[in-house]
């Protein structure tokens, strides 16, 4: 090639420029240069084959801003519409929460258990994934206010939550109720008498919020590690006191409570100060009490509880979401 002509053997050099250390410095000269030809010719074509695409997008989704005046905050909703066509009564429902970490998990999950085979059309499911703006993930600030009841006398179990935002449940619920689902009813053909809502976390404790408070307003409610440690050591004795709804619950409402077996250590296991933290949350006892209890409060209501063995409070998601379409498809 053209940079050829100045690989010259030493003694060429010496001969055309009289000194050692010349040749030294233009032998070194030609090598970087080669160096650097090399990169070039390498990395050019490689810029038409690595350069950034665009954001990726779900097949069959949509995703819009809704402004809620009960809370005066903004929601991402994201919508995966099935790929069958709805039924005469209209698309199933399943209202997700945090939706911005959730929704992909979900529509895979929905796609891949309900197929038949790799030509098939999806279960007739429609998933409406509440999330946030400009939020990669989980909005720490906004879904404590958005999922959390209010307490007596503002009586916070953990110190770290007295100083945020909190207690927003009823005006969450009644965004979903009172303007989220009439927008989603408008835009597609909905199904109101088939319509669940799946939540984690905090999320869990916001779905058992929903049907205790107000339980006509899903026929399925699934609630997979419900931070029920919100209202203190014995929460229990605080949904008692929520009963005088289960009344008005309609025959066929069902419930689900999945929780993880390692979200609670063994007393023996507890080293950390997180593990103290673990413990006291007793995340396994407050599910498995709570669902128990619920069983036998109303005939109409029918309550399912899953300990799902070896997982922690991230990972339970992985098998929760298989059995939440499964609950659903069912």
């Amino acid at each position: 090639m053209w940079w050829h002509r100045y690989a010259m053997t030493s003694e060429g050099l010496i001969k055309r420029h009289g000194q050692p250390w010349r040749v030294l410095r233009l032998q070194t000269a030609c090598r970087q240069l080669q160096r650097w030809l090399l990169l070039l010719v390498c990395w050019v074509p490689s810029m038409a084959y690595s350069s950034l695409p665009g954001e990726v997008s779900l097949p069959g989704t949509l995703e819009f801003t809704l402004v809620s005046p009960t809370t005066g905050q903004d929601y991402l909703i994201q919508v995966s519409i099935p790929d069958s066509p709805p039924p005469e009564t209209g698309y199933s429902v399943m209202y997700l929460l945090d939706g911005n970490a959730r929704f992909a998990l979900v529509q895979a999950a929905r796609d891949t258990l309900t197929r038949q085979g790799p030509d098939g059309e999806s279960d007739a499911l429609m998933i409406v994934a509440v999330g946030y703006p400009d939020t990669e993930r989980f909005n720490k600030e906004r879904r404590v206010e958005d999922f959390t009841p209010l307490l007596p006398n503002n009586n916070v179990a953990e110190n770290d939550y007295q100083q945020r935002p909190h207690g927003g449940a009823d005006r969450f619920l009644s965004f979903i109720e009172g303007h989220l689902k009439p927008e989603i009813n408008r835009r597609f053909a909905i199904n109101t008498e088939q319509e669940a809502i799946f939540g984690h976390s905090l999320g869990g404790l916001f779905v058992l919020h929903a049907l205790l408070t107000q339980p006509s307003s899903f026929d399925r409610y699934i609630a997979i590690s419900p931070s029920l440690w919100w209202y203190g050591e014995k929460p229990l004795e605080s949904l008692v006191q929520k009963t005088s709804s289960l009344a008005a619950i309609p025959n066929g409402t069902r419930l689900l409570i999945g929780v993880g077996e390692l979200e609670q250590p063994a007393s023996d296991d507890v080293v950390t100060p997180r593990d103290q933290r673990m413990q006291a949350r007793a995340m396994v006892d407050n599910a498995q009490s709570v669902a128990e209890w619920l069983s036998t409060q109303q005939r109409n209501l029918k309550v399912g509880f899953t300990l799902f063995p070896g997982e922690t409070h991230g990972s339970v998601m992985w098998p929760a979401t298989r059995q939440a379409i499964e609950f659903l498809v069912e």
